[in-house]
């Protein structure tokens, strides 16, 4: 549901958000959330919620045969980028009758149209050589193109199956994580997170705070997340004074004194 959805007068939608950024914050009773896991097990998922609210609208279409055009295309790109899908959403995805990436073949057309590419893969090409990565804040700009705003518009296209294929790998190429399937705020803060703990400077509060939290939340991060923090582990485990602080990565996957 949507943030401004209401049931019986009360605004449901409004509520939950408040429950997933409370969650987000370590800040929710176990019992409130074992409550939430038991009507829907993926009520405050590890990936965008834009994807789950598509996913429902495909499994209705899907359940009454009414699937429009844009729903067709997103299923068809989760067929594409199914060995990046966590396997909670693999499993969604089998109620519509996914099993894999060739389950939904992509048919031939006659009338093929070519897209090009934009003018934003140029300076895009040019931060990621900078920087080594596309998680940059929709304010950025690249030699005074708005790279930041471009991106945005080029993650809505790819999650709604419009982005041409084309776009869609050369920004995969320069950054297999630039559209992820977690929030993307999660995204930016693992790299300035990152290039601050590099570079031996202060990491602000909150940012340590953060770090903190994805120990706490492991269990609930996605199996990627969980990749990229542990070959990451000596930096985001460094204090502000340089030292490190023993904490445990949980599921084993390493510790730290």
């Amino acid at each position: 549901m949507t943030d401004r959805t209401r049931h019986n007068g009360h605004p449901l939608g409004s509520w939950l958000l408040r429950q997933r950024q409370r969650a987000a914050d370590g800040r929710i009773e176990p019992v409130r959330i074992t409550a939430l896991n038991a009507l829907d097990p993926h009520w405050n998922p590890s990936w965008p919620l834009a994807w789950q609210r598509a996913y429902h609208r495909a499994r209705a279409a899907t359940a009454s045969g009414t699937l429009t055009s844009s729903e067709r295309r997103w299923i068809r790109t989760q067929a594409q980028l199914w060995d990046s899908l966590s396997p909670a959403q693999q499993q969604l995805l089998a109620h519509l009758g996914m099993t894999g990436p060739a389950t939904v073949p992509t048919q031939a057309r006659t009338t093929a149209r070519h897209y090009p590419p934009g003018e934003g893969l140029p300076h895009a090409r040019a931060y990621a050589t900078l920087h080594g990565h596309l998680a940059v804040s929709i304010h950025a700009h690249q030699d005074g193109f708005p790279l930041g705003r471009w991106l945005v518009q080029q993650r809505r296209k790819a999650r709604s199956g419009q982005l041409s294929a084309r776009t869609l790998q050369e920004l995969t190429v320069l950054d297999p994580w630039w559209n992820p399937l977690w929030p993307f705020t999660w995204q930016r803060n693992y790299h300035v997170h990152r290039t601050l703990a590099a570079a031996g400077g202060p990491v602000p509060e909150v940012l340590r705070r953060w770090a903190d939290r994805q120990i706490t939340q492991w269990d609930r991060l996605h199996p990627h997340q969980q990749a990229l923090l542990t070959t990451a582990a000596s930096l985001l485990l460094r204090d502000t004074d340089g030292k490190s602080t023993r904490r445990v990565w949980r599921s084993g996957a390493r510790s730290s004194a």
